[in-house]
Parts: C-alpha cells; sequence; structure tokens
C-alpha cells in the first residue's frame, strides 16, 4: 500500500466515523438509481462502450456531504476487467461573497480487477449564479500513484440553466486534463496524452424521474492515434450521444 493509499483510506476512516459519530445529525438525504447508455467521464467510456447502471447516496450533516456511488463498468479494458467502480467522496461548501467554494476529497475503488487500480484525488473549484444560470469552474488533482502511472490534473468550466416555467435544464462543460506520465498506466486517464474534452446536454425532470440525452466528446484522433498500453481504450475516446434515465428516491 503506498503512502497516498494509506492517507486516503485514513482520511475516508475518519470522515465516516465523522459522519457516524451520535452527535452528528444527518440534515439531508438523497439518493437514487441510473441507467444510461455508457458510463462516461471526462470524455472517456469506462464500461467498453456498453451500458451501465448506477446507484447513488449523498447525505449532508454539519456542513459536510457525503456520498458514495457504484457503478457498473463491464469488465472495463481501461480499468484491468473491473466489474465496478465505488467513487466516495466527501466535500463541504464555502460561501465566499457571491461565489461558492467547493472543496472535497474522492477515493475510486475498483472490484475484480486483474490488479490494483484504486487510486484518490482532491477537488477545488467555484461556482456562481445569475438567475437561473450558474456557471463554475473545478480542479481536481489526483497526486502521483502508481495505479495511474503518475500524476494527474483535470480542469473544468462549466455552465447550465433551468429553462423558466418549465421542467428542463441545459449545461454545457468544457473540460482539460494533463499530468505526468510514469509508465502505460497514465493511458487510463490520458489515453494519448494531454486532451480536451467537451459535453452538452439537456434534462427533463418529474420527480422521481429525470430523463437526460448528453452529446460528449474529445480532441483524441482516434483514427490516426496508436497506443501500447492495455489501458488506453481508444476505441471508446471519442465523439456520442448518451442517453440516461434516473429514479430519485
Amino acid at each position: 500500500m503506498t503512502g497516498i493509499h494509506r492517507r486516503l483510506g485514513l482520511a475516508l476512516t475518519g470522515a465516516t466515523a465523522f459522519g457516524l459519530a451520535p452527535q452528528v445529525q444527518a440534515q439531508s438525504v438523497d439518493a437514487g438509481v441510473e441507467a444510461t447508455t455508457d458510463e462516461v467521464r471526462r470524455g472517456l467510456s469506462w464500461s467498453d462502450g456498453e451500458i451501465s447502471g448506477s446507484a447513488d447516496a449523498h447525505v449532508g450533516f454539519g456542513g459536510f456531504d457525503a456520498s458514495v456511488r457504484m457503478a457498473m463498468l463491464r469488465k472495463s479494458d481501461r480499468h484491468a476487467d473491473a466489474d465496478v467502480v465505488a467513487d466516495l467522496a466527501l466535500g463541504k461548501d464555502w460561501e465566499a461573497g457571491a461565489f461558492t467554494l467547493r472543496t472535497e476529497a474522492i477515493g475510486h475503488v475498483f472490484t475484480n480487477a486483474d490488479s490494483n487500480m484504486n487510486y484518490g484525488e482532491l477537488g477545488l473549484g467555484a461556482r456562481y449564479s445569475i438567475g437561473p444560470l450558474q456557471v463554475g469552474g473545478m480542479a481536481w488533482y489526483a497526486p502521483k500513484q502508481d495505479n495511474i502511472g503518475g500524476d494527474n490534473l483535470h480542469l473544468r468550466a462549466t455552465a447550465d440553466a433551468g429553462l423558466p416555467g418549465f421542467p428542463v435544464s441545459v449545461f454545457a462543460a468544457l473540460g482539460y486534463t494533463t499530468g505526468d506520465t510514469q509508465d502505460s498506466r497514465s493511458a487510463r486517464l490520458r489515453p494519448a496524452g494531454d486532451y480536451t474534452d467537451w459535453k452538452v446536454g439537456a434534462e427533463f425532470n418529474q420527480f422521481p424521474f429525470t430523463f437526460g440525452v448528453d452529446y460528449v466528446g474529445t480532441d483524441i484522433d482516434v483514427a490516426q492515434t496508436v497506443s501500447i498500453s492495455p489501458f488506453s481504450d481508444l476505441k471508446h475516446a471519442g465523439d456520442r450521444v448518451l442517453a440516461r434515465v434516473r429514479m430519485s428516491f
């Protein structure tokens, strides 16, 4: 176990213990299940381009929020044939005038992979609302870890807005991923080195259901790029349209 894994494990254990302490009362609890035509993150498929399902829960307490999400990966090439990933997060919003600052720590735990694929990252960002429009920026940094072949930095700008009088929202995001490369495992998060990704989409929300359509893509030239890494999965790094449906509890 590397130092980052020990620190991440201690942080998550401490956060869990804090969240379950008797004196801390949960202020909000949300949960749901979702089905999607492809589990895509930062423009890259994590489920080999196949249909995926997920379940999640989110708890707010004492000004903090903790969440867990489990998603099917369908023997993902990108993650050494892993079946499922569990994303464990602890975060907090901070009010700073007209802005809301966001800090969070996330651990990604993979089950039934051929080797240890777990890694952690830290997030820092801000968002600002103008009427129905909300704009924001976020940075996630994964310190140097053997399981991702170095370190990794993802920057993301977002904008979303609800349509007045309609249960419909639209959104757009632009991301950029960079980092240090030590070995072939860096292709998990950067199949061909540094790259840009984007997403635009719309959601229709009628509780408890949410229906969404997304167009996602990257600037990776999947037709011309060649990678010797078994983790690059370049055939699932191009543009595509996704459909998803969620039921909240």
